[in-house]
């Protein structure tokens, strides 16, 4: 019998389809699972992200994409390496040894994250997805915890609390509506713009029903961030038919008493002013406020070395016991401000480090806002908004504090980078 080379050829060329489909498939999952599992699935599942685009590049025969690495990507890189080094270091100043490891790890999957998906091309529609869905499932278990469950404050699992996860739903749903640019200059438009407008709304409702305070206070600066990249392109009716929809959704998330947002701004503003005329009583805002100004005093103690994590609550504590301030607050681990706890700990490198793992996404990002094609905007927006969350976050709690915070920031940071540079 004779064989023929085209029967040769096609189980080669279906094998060739398959290394090149495989990365593809990878990478996809790996958006897809990185915005599904935020808030949704153990946290723990965010490590298959940068395990699973580790793999795609592996698997990879293209190369690197767009001459990696740029100076933006080493610029990124070093904000992340330099969060890696302050936090493995300044444990062993202060004589705390490799502690600070648990907490340096989630910036190097950053690391890894990043030149990973610089050999990987894949399409941005599996990061919209997942977020949307996401955020989506997100707001539904956060009324069915406060209707159903009638806990007092949606707060997921842990290791979250109310804190994060409003903080996280409505970062999410921020996300969801950066992506709007990316739906309209697709063909289906109408279909992928719903499901982001439906993820931006269960995220504010996740918010709400958590009860979290601190991270609307941001919101005007978001919703500013978001009008310069949708905004100025719609006409002047939708501009103020959408606004108008806005407040009269915030509105009614602050009224209805299921999120009991009311209560809980009504209690803040009195809390304040009991606090401002000298009230020794210790609320949510004053505590803040008191472990504010302990650690301040404590940084211009030491404004270069810092204390460590263990040398901050000893001092604390010594604080209380010497009557300087009320020695509840010696229990709290953190400042509840991400720049006083970062300063207090690790020092001046410390203060440098956050700054620059702050301003680096923000500049890299922030250019891109205001032009260019409908999906590299709306990644541009998207990674502006999430460094512009997490110092808005950071004013009234420390959420790289926790490892979950961590890697949070730094995966979303690095795969809407990585999306960033391979769009047109």
């Amino acid at each position: 019998m004779i064989e023929h080379d085209s029967m040769r050829a096609e189980p080669a060329a279906m094998t060739r389809a398959l290394k090149v489909a495989y990365p593809a498939w990878l990478a996809s999952l790996a958006l897809l699972l990185m915005g599904t599992s935020i808030l949704v699935l153990p946290w723990a599942a965010l490590l298959g992200v940068p395990m699973l685009l580790l793999a795609a590049a592996w698997l990879s025969e293209e190369g690197w994409i767009d001459t990696f690495p740029r100076r933006q990507d080493l610029l990124l890189a070093a904000a992340l390496g330099s969060q890696v080094l302050v936090w493995s270091i300044m444990p062993l100043v202060h004589g705390e040894g490799t502690s600070g490891l648990n907490d340096a790890w989630p910036f190097a999957l950053g690391l890894v994250a990043l030149v990973a998906l610089a050999r990987v091309r894949v399409s941005a529609t599996w990061l919209w997805a997942g977020l949307a869905l996401g955020s989506m499932a997100a707001g539904s278990w956060a009324v069915w915890q406060r209707v159903i469950e009638r806990t007092v404050r949606a707060d997921g699992h842990d290791p979250f609390h109310a804190i994060l996860f409003g903080n996280l739903g409505l970062m999410m749903g921020l996300l969801c509506l950066a992506g709007l640019s990316w739906s309209f200059a697709r063909r289906e438009r109408w279909p992928w713009s719903l499901l982001l407008v439906a993820g931006g709304l269960a995220g504010l409702i996740a918010s709400a029903f958590s009860g979290s305070r601190g991270g609307w206070i941001g919101l005007p600066l978001a919703i500013w961030v978001l009008y310069r990249g949708h905004g100025r392109r719609l006409p002047l009716s939708w501009r103020m038919t959408l606004m108008a929809a806005l407040v009269t959704l915030l509105g009614s998330l602050y009224v209805m008493p299921q999120t009991g947002v009311a209560s809980r701004v009504d209690n803040a503003v009195t809390s304040l002013r009991l606090y401002v005329a000298g009230d020794d009583e210790i609320t949510s805002v004053s505590a803040r406020l008191e472990m504010w100004r302990g650690s301040s005093q404590l940084i211009l103690e030491r404004p270069l070395e810092g204390w460590g994590n263990r040398g901050y609550q000893e001092a604390m504590r010594e604080r209380g016991a010497e009557g300087v301030q009320d020695p509840s607050l010696g229990r709290f681990w953190h400042a509840h401000n991400e720049v006083l706890d970062a300063w207090v700990k690790r020092g001046l490198p410390g203060l440098l480090a956050l700054l620059g793992l702050y301003f680096t996404p923000l500049w890299l990002f922030a250019r891109g806002v205001g032009s260019g094609s409908g999906e590299r905007r709306a990644l541009a927006v998207a990674g502006t908004l999430v460094p512009v969350a997490f110092i808005d976050f950071g004013l009234t709690y420390s959420f790289l504090a926790y490892p979950a915070g961590s890697l949070v920031y730094a995966l979303l940071v690095t795969l809407l980078w990585g999306l960033y540079r391979q769009a047109r």
